[in-house]
């Protein structure tokens, strides 16, 4: 699992670094709802070159247009969405939050392909299929228009940067509190979205490599929904069906499995002998850890996610690649975010009920009610 889960992370590579600054530019209008391909780089080196258009002001005091695109819509993204609206104000440029009407992998394409029809000046996108996305992202490159990826990676594609989570790390994170909650092993259950999806599979091979030697067994792939949440609470339903007094936990790969998963396991009246691990903090899956009826959630920045990509694409635009990279740097130091191979890790946190009161209120003090 190691060599492939590292083989997954080096080829997430291409460049970047990431604070404010002032800049001039555009208007803010209202989030909108969603209405070939160049060769992949392979190497570092390649990523480099895909970049090396950008290394000069593209738009260096003209009105500038961002579009951030996101996998689908949910609770989740709602730190996100606050995190570009602050940054917009602040740069006074133009940047809409776009979710296709559907979690599918032709709906998310179609918006990034009408961004680049209205040559748009930047665009962030979480892709919904890592591999099938990237000549969708490599067509955006081509045309001249700057793409970041965020929350999902494309490392196949020319993107010229991934901001985010280290998302093998973060299931490493979550492995380790479930070897913490089933000290003498079991057997577990997963739940996600799309497996196609990057994020997906470097949370689960993380989990994996953190829970090897450990007793824990995984009963079956991941039950996948497609960001269905009926589907995703009927898959915990037939897990729980299927496997009954064999399975000891549920690991939630996507935010909205965690409440899924706690509401299928209170209906079974099973709680007090399984253990639920889930990612991300959904406002339910939060008054959950309050009450007790989740043991753990890691949870990401999503607020950042919005803020860093913004400001990032509005950079690239006045003063290219590589001065956007140093004027970013000191912030995200600040921040103790690591930057490497075009990747900046956002980091995570991790909540339990013993802590899940201090880190709400925390939340409520910047206006949010999720991460």
């Amino acid at each position: 699992m190691r060599t492939l889960s590292r083989r997954a992370l080096l080829a997430a590579t291409s460049l970047l670094a990431c604070t404010w600054v002032g800049g001039a530019g555009c208007k803010k209008p209202e989030e909108a709802a969603a209405p070939s391909s160049v060769a992949a780089p392979t190497s570092a080196s390649q990523a480099a070159d895909a970049a090396k258009p950008f290394d000069q002001p593209r738009n260096a005091n003209g009105p500038i247009r961002l579009r951030i695109i996101t996998n689908g819509d949910s609770p989740f993204w709602e730190p996100m969405r606050r995190g570009m609206e602050e940054m917009r104000e602040e740069l006074q440029c133009e940047a809409i939050r776009q979710a296709p009407p559907r979690s599918e992998h032709n709906a998310q394409k179609a918006i990034v392909e009408d961004a680049i029809a209205a040559g748009v000046d930047g665009i962030a996108v979480s892709p919904i299929e890592a591999d099938a996305f990237a000549p969708v992202i490599d067509k955006a490159i081509g045309a001249g228009i700057p793409v970041l990826t965020f929350d999902s990676d494309s490392p196949k594609s020319r993107r010229l940067a991934y901001i985010g989570t280290n998302n093998f790390e973060a299931g490493k994170v979550a492995g380790q509190e479930a070897v913490k909650l089933l000290p003498k092993g079991g057997k577990m259950v997963a739940f996600v979205g799309n497996m196609s999806a990057q994020n997906a599979r470097d949370r689960y091979l993380g989990f994996l490599e953190a829970v090897k030697g450990h007793g824990i067994e995984m009963l079956q792939a991941p039950f996948e929904d497609d960001k269905d949440k009926t589907r995703a609470q009927r898959n915990v339903f037939d897990a729980i069906t299927r496997y009954g007094d064999k399975v000891d936990g549920f690991l939630g790969l996507y935010s909205y499995n965690g409440p899924a998963i706690a509401a299928e396991v209170a209906k079974a009246g099973i709680r007090q002998r399984v253990k639920i691990i889930c990612f991300d903090g959904e406002p339910l899956t939060l008054k959950n850890l309050e009450k007790g009826l989740v043991d753990v959630t890691v949870v990401q920045k999503p607020y950042q996610f919005g803020r860093l990509t913004t400001r990032l694409l509005f950079l690239i635009n006045r003063r290219g690649l590589p001065t956007a990279m140093e004027e970013m740097k000191p912030e995200l130091d600040a921040l103790g975010m690591k930057v490497q191979d075009g990747v900046i890790d956002t980091g995570v946190e991790v909540v339990t009920p013993a802590n899940a009161g201090p880190f709400i209120r925390k939340l409520k003090e910047k206006g949010l009610e999720s991460t």
